[in-house]
């Protein structure tokens, strides 16, 4: 479901709270009396009927906003879609992310790699957090990582990958024998 539609049905759903609270509100007489002496609602006062209306129109709104927001778990159930002569190919994120971990595994000189995926219309965003051996050139090092990660992810997924960006966490105070030779 797009991004437009997530945010107009948690609107959607927004409106429907306030208004089963208002119902809820009017039919206990719990509304200032301020602003309303114009609109007869007085024949809502008491009546429990529409109270539990009230309530049932507030969980629906409650619903509605918690299963369509937008934030939500996209990345658990992300993935990038593409199709071929005999049907539609689908590669979830999670596959993505240890693709990602299985060509920084080849760079020497990375001690540990976490990764997340996102997905634009230019491609793939690959962000990396990784945490290098010490004593080695940075720029190179990460040039090195960036290439192979693209490069790896691309070949095996068949996705574009439009950029893989780079956090440089921390660095490891051990340096990783296998890694090195």
């Amino acid at each position: 479901m797009g991004l437009a539609k997530k945010i107009l049905f948690t609107f959607l759903g927004a409106c429907i709270l306030l208004g089963g609270l208002c119902l809820i509100f009017l039919s206990l007489g719990l509304f200032p009396k301020i602003g309303l002496d114009n609109y007869r609602f007085f024949w809502l006062e008491g009546n429990f009927n529409y109270t539990a209306l009230g309530f049932l129109i507030l969980i629906v709104g409650v619903l509605l906003i918690a299963f369509f927001s937008p934030g939500g778990k996209r990345k658990e159930t992300g993935s990038i879609v593409s199709f071929n002569e005999l049907g539609e190919v689908r590669v979830s994120f999670r596959a993505i992310e240890n693709m990602v971990l299985t060509a920084s595994r080849k760079v020497k000189g990375i001690r540990e790699v976490s990764t997340r995926i996102d997905s634009t219309e230019q491609g793939l965003v690959i962000y990396l957090r990784i945490k290098p051996i010490p004593d080695l050139p940075l720029p190179a090092l990460i040039r090195e990582l960036q290439e192979t990660v693209r490069n790896y992810v691309q070949e095996i997924s068949g996705s574009g990958v439009a950029e893989v960006k780079v956090l440089v966490e921390n660095i490891s105070q051990e340096k990783n024998q296998k890694n090195l030779h």
